[in-house]
């Protein structure tokens, strides 16, 4: 079946047509804001021709002939993340309240996740998972550079782990799809659609969202998306959890570009002819009950304020939650906040740590400094501060050990320029 005659199983062919039309259109390109980093109004100051998103704050989109924003030294330092404009709307329509246990079924590269812990204001725990770990490891990366200190990132199966039934208050289910939403953005992806591969996805999808909800406490929601057009992968993927459990739909809010689904009028399309973002579907499911969140969940023995004259790394440590979810900690790639690492027994200050405290004292770098830490050269300073941070405009930029007046680069190699 081609692509055209799928989509007319729910669309109409004068809209098919003008969806079609958008494909050979430049791309949407939007980020989310790290606000542990970064106001909005600075973020204006900086780049003044960034438009607000229409509906989620902290979010912009922007031109990206006019801002290249994943080249920019603020990418590096973690302000921000690059998140197309429908993506940032499902961790903003799930919503968590404070102190609540979170999964990402299949997280990465991450944006869900992230938008999620800033939503938290890091009271809660996510629990960020792939199956990939390819994909995993560019997640932890992201997770890293923006410096998040409540997210647990694994790379597993999950419907192998064990005791995991009833024990998530939100869970985040971005299903791996055919694609089709993303035809602007990646002509590989159009290449390679099928229909065959619409329905495998599918079938995929429905035993991914029936052990999804299966993890789900009472009261809980779970919010379910693809990038994919085909009716096949999302309200046929719906109905199948809604005809096999007690799961009721929660109706998503009406704004303008958005287009109600005819089936389930509850969930949304959003199609580049209508919206400013790539093809999405959006729909949130509710397990009936009442939602119980333990408001101790996430208790933190850090701050973010740099703590102690040259930074003694080694005293600091990460508290997991008082009763975690054991078998995703013990199997995880990184359970929290990587605080210190070690090399020839002496501990360092790790990226992660570093992205994560604050800059009140560290060693401000000058514009030609910084290009030689970012290259990993060592520095020379004037003053004996036994400094173990290195800054850029009242942002970390990574750590530093320092043997008399030189500050000797643990920039991590792969990100060095």
């Amino acid at each position: 079946m081609e692509f055209k005659e799928h989509l007319l199983k729910y669309l109409d062919e004068t809209f098919v047509d003008e969806l079609i039309s958008t494909f050979d259109k430049k791309e949407h390109k939007g980020l989310i804001l790290n606000t542990n980093k970064m106001s909005d109004e600075k973020f204006k100051e900086l780049f003044p021709d960034v438009i607000k998103h229409p509906i989620v704050p902290h979010c912009f989109l922007y031109d990206q002939d006019k801002y290249e924003f994943g080249k920019s030294i603020y990418h590096d330092l973690g302000c921000f993340y690059i998140q197309d404009p429908s993506a940032s709307l499902v961790s903003y329509f799930l919503s968590p309240k404070m102190h609540s246990d979170v999964l990402d079924y299949c997280a990465a590269p991450g944006g869900k996740s992230i938008e999620a812990s800033l939503l938290l204001e890091e009271t809660g725990i996510i629990y960020s998972n792939d199956i990939s770990q390819t994909r995993a490891n560019i997640l932890l990366s992201n997770v890293e550079r923006l410096g998040l200190g409540n997210i647990v990132v694994s790379s597993l199966d999950l419907t192998k782990v064990r005791n995991l039934e009833e024990r998530f208050d939100y869970i985040i289910l971005d299903a791996p799809c055919s694609g089709s939403g993303m035809f602007r953005k990646d002509s590989e992806v159009k290449k390679d659609w099928t229909y065959q591969k619409v329905l495998k996805q599918a079938e995929i999808q429905k035993k991914l969202i029936k052990h999804a909800y299966s993890l789900l406490k009472k009261g809980g929601c779970l919010i379910y998306s693809t990038c994919s057009y085909s009716f096949e992968e999302d309200e046929e993927v719906v109905e199948f959890l809604l005809l096999n459990s007690d799961a009721k739909l929660v109706e998503l809010p009406s704004y303008e570009g958005f287009y109600k689904s005819t089936k389930f009028p509850e969930t949304i399309h959003l199609f580049p002819n209508l919206f400013c973002g790539e093809g999405h579907y959006i729909a949130l499911i509710k397990k009936p009950g009442v939602l119980s969140i333990n408001e101790n969940n996430c208790q933190y023995l850090l701050t973010r304020k740099s703590i102690g004259k040259g930074l003694k790394p080694i005293i600091y440590n990460f508290s997991l939650p008082k009763e975690p979810i054991k078998h995703l900690i013990d199997l995880s790639i990184r359970p929290g906040l990587l605080t210190t690492y070690e090399i020839a027994n002496k501990g360092y200050i790790s990226h992660h740590y570093s992205h994560y405290l604050d800059s009140t004292q560290s060693y401000k770098l000058s514009d030609e400094e910084l290009k030689k830490y970012l290259h990993g050269e060592t520095l020379n300073v004037k003053e004996n501060k036994n400094y173990a941070l290195v800054s850029y405009d009242s942002l970390n930029v990574g750590a530093v050990y320092q043997v008399n007046n030189v500050l000797k680069n643990l920039y991590p190699k792969g990100l060095r320029r």
